[in-house]
């Protein structure tokens, strides 16, 4: 008669924590008033979701891994699933005991699920207190309300063939500082990336919804793009892509992805290369910005690459507040003024020939014109600017003012 008012009375704090969208924490800080007794809640890859923090474990070495590396090391996972204790959790229904040489002292384990997919697991331990007939029915009605906290948020996802989706989320969001730790992720997932890697923002802000989703734009990707995985992150579409060698990535396998964002007219922003996947989070940022600042200079290509807009971010902050102006170099605003007073081109003309590294004849391939009209109009920007083209400096300063004028848009190069 006690336990089943001590029940009712706790169901109904937990159904009040619940409507009020406490969150997560809230809950579990209930649940330790409940059980009497610390637990973990994890994903099935035995990531740490949540954590009782009332309780220092400090003798039993399984709790203080976990909660040490935020989940399993990739020899205390393999122990587990050679020992079946996965098969016997997915297995089982109801709440169940649990004890191995490795833990101090026992579990109570029960699975949570959404929509009939195993997502979580709750595994109390018998620290404070040995455990009561009570504790497994509450063990289940925890589950049951963590099911219900979990729809609500970000981990309504993590079925276990989705756990991929829960890294790659981590690794956006920053979250590893270890190398090592990332390893052992990794073994524990199964995945594998080649050495180079690259971050690929995908906006699906002109995305047709009455024709697709985004669910089924992120498996598109990851069917068009080899060695990559996808995820929807912050409404858009974030791809971590991997590959062997740079170029024939770049030029070969992005092919059938470029082409299903040219159709779908979709725009896209692309990381430098590298190969730390600390650094997931500081690539992805790369290519946000990739797009933005191809927007700003207004290219026509539906993909961007950070790599190209490298110096446009350097620039950016001093376009943004305006002192732009005394970076430019005197002798082309000199060449802009004669085009204006004279209707000719030759801004346009010399910016080919300085992206042509000074080549006549692929210049005058450009322009359509003759190599001697290419050679003789050169010869006139040359005198009208009056600065000395052989001297690199010099010609950077030109180059600089051009990257300057495009971001600006005060002349079109």
């Amino acid at each position: 008669m006690e336990d089943n008012v001590f029940l009712a009375r706790y169901s109904l704090e937990l159904v009040k924590t619940l409507s009020k969208g406490a969150g997560l924490q809230a809950l579990v800080d209930l649940g330790y008033q409940m059980l009497g007794n610390p637990f973990t809640i994890t994903d099935f890859s035995v990531k740490l979701l949540a954590s009782t923090g009332e309780t220092n474990v400090a003798d039993d070495p399984v709790w203080n891994e976990l909660q040490l590396n935020n989940n399993f090391i990739f020899q205390t996972y393999s122990y587990y699933a050679k020992n079946s204790l996965f098969d016997e959790i997915v297995k089982n229904e109801e709440p169940f005991c649990w004890l191995d040489p490795y833990c101090k002292y026992p579990r109570i384990i029960g699975k949570i699920s959404i929509n009939n997919r195993n997502v979580a697991v709750l595994v109390a331990c018998a620290h404070n207190q040995d455990f009561k007939e009570s504790d497994k029915e509450i063990v289940s009605i925890l589950c049951d309300a963590f099911s219900i906290e979990l729809q609500k948020n970000k981990y309504n996802h993590l079925s276990q063939d989705m756990l991929h989706q829960s890294f790659l989320l981590d690794l956006l969001d920053g979250k590893f500082e270890d190398e090592r730790k990332i390893d052992e992720r990794m073994k524990i997932l199964g995945l594998k990336f080649k050495r180079k890697l690259f971050v690929i923002y995908l906006d699906t802000q002109n995305l047709d919804t009455s024709k697709s989703t985004l669910p089924y734009l992120r498996e598109e990707v990851e069917i068009k793009l080899a060695n990559a995985n996808a995820i929807i992150y912050n409404h858009n579409v974030a791809i971590l892509a991997s590959c062997e060698n740079e170029i024939h990535f770049l030029e070969i396998e992005l092919k059938v992805l470029r082409e299903f964002i040219i159709t779908n007219n979709l725009q896209a922003g692309i990381s430098r290369s590298f190969t730390d996947l600390t650094e997931v989070r500081e690539h992805y940022l790369e290519s946000v910005e990739a797009l933005s600042l191809g927007n700003i200079v207004k290219k026509q290509t539906h993909l961007f690459s950070y790599a190209d807009y490298l110096i446009y971010d350097v620039l950016n902050l001093h376009v943004a507040n305006g002192k732009y102006k005394k970076f430019l170099h005197p002798s082309l605003l000199k060449l802009i003024e004669y085009d204006k007073n004279n209707n000719t081109d030759f801004v346009h003309s010399f910016h080919i020939y300085v992206c042509n590294f000074k080549n006549i004849k692929d210049s005058a391939t450009v322009l359509n014109i003759h190599r001697n009209t290419m050679f003789n109009r050169i010869e006139k920007i040359e005198s009208i600017l009056n600065v000395d083209l052989n001297d690199v400096d010099i010609l950077f300063q030109l180059y600089l003012s051009y990257k300057i004028l495009e971001m600006t848009l005060d002349v079109v190069v």
